[in-house]
C-alpha cells in the first residue's frame, strides 16, 4: 500500500510537472503573439498615418486644380475683359501643372498580406479593413486616370485653339526663372482662348471630374484610413 501510495504521488507530481510546462509553453506562445501584433501595430499606424498626411495633401493639391480652373471658367462665362495676360497664365498653369497621384507607402501592410500575418491581428474589424485597402486604391487610381485623360484633352485642345506655351512661361516667370531662357521680344497672348467654346467645354468636364474625384473617391478614402487608424489604436497596448 505504501508503494501504491508513493508510486501515484509520483504519477500525481509528474502530471503536474507536465500541466505546468504546458502552461508555461502556452502563456509564452501567447506573449509572443501580443508582442508580434503590437509590432504589427505601430508599423502600421506609422504607415497609416504617413498615408493619411499625402492625401491630405493631395487633396489641397486637387482643390486647388479645380478652383483655379473654375475661375478661368466664370471668367469665360461672364466675358470679363479685365483678366490680363499675367493672372490668365498664371490661372492655365496652376490648373493643369500638377497631375493627382495617390501613391501611399503600404510596405508593411502588402508584407503582411503576402505572408499570411495578417493574422497576427487579434481584431477581425481591423482585419477586414486592411484586406479591402488594395482594392480601394485600385477605384482611386482608376479615378485618377480619368481625371489624367480629361486634363490631357484641356491641354490637347487649347494648343489646338492656337494655345501659346511661351506666353504662359514667360508670364508666369519659369521660361526666364526655373528654365532658363531667353524672353521672346514678340509680345504674345492667350485671351483669345477665353472665346472658345470647346475649350469651355472640356475645361467644365474636367472641373466637374476634379471635384468628383475629391468628394467620392479622396474622401470616403481620408474616412477610411482614420477608421484604420482608430482601430489600429484600440488593439494597441502602451
Amino acid at each position: 500500500m505504501k508503494y501504491f501510495l508513493y508510486g501515484l504521488g509520483e504519477l500525481v507530481l509528474i502530471a503536474l510537472g507536465i500541466l505546468l510546462a504546458l502552461y508555461v509553453d502556452n502563456w509564452n506562445d501567447n506573449r509572443l503573439e501580443k508582442k508580434r501584433e503590437q509590432f504589427y501595430l505601430t508599423e502600421l499606424r506609422a504607415e497609416f498615418e504617413g498615408s493619411l498626411i499625402k492625401l491630405e495633401n493631395l487633396m489641397i493639391a486637387n482643390r486647388e486644380t479645380y478652383e483655379k480652373a473654375g475661375e478661368i471658367a466664370n471668367v469665360m462665362a461672364l466675358g470679363r475683359k479685365d483678366l490680363n495676360e499675367i493672372e490668365f497664365s498664371g490661372l492655365l498653369f496652376h490648373s493643369f501643372s500638377d497631375e493627382m497621384t495617390y501613391n501611399p507607402n503600404n510596405s508593411v501592410l502588402q508584407e503582411m498580406l503576402n505572408s499570411g500575418r495578417l493574422e497576427y491581428l487579434s481584431d477581425p474589424n481591423l482585419r477586414g479593413h486592411l484586406t479591402t485597402w488594395s482594392s480601394r486604391l485600385e477605384q482611386i487610381r482608376q479615378q485618377e486616370q480619368n481625371l489624367r485623360d480629361q486634363r490631357s484633352e484641356v491641354m490637347e485642345l487649347t494648343l489646338k485653339e492656337g494655345g501659346d506655351i511661351r506666353a504662359i512661361l514667360e508670364s508666369t516667370g519659369i521660361l526666364t526663372g526655373e528654365m532658363g531662357l531667353k524672353a521672346s521680344p514678340e509680345k504674345r497672348s492667350n485671351l483669345e482662348l477665353l472665346q472658345s467654346r470647346s475649350l469651355e467645354n472640356h475645361l467644365l468636364i474636367f472641373i466637374l471630374t476634379a471635384q468628383l474625384t475629391e468628394k467620392n473617391h479622396y474622401q470616403p478614402l481620408y474616412s477610411e484610413i482614420e477608421t484604420i487608424l482608430e482601430l489600429i489604436d484600440k488593439s494597441r497596448t502602451d
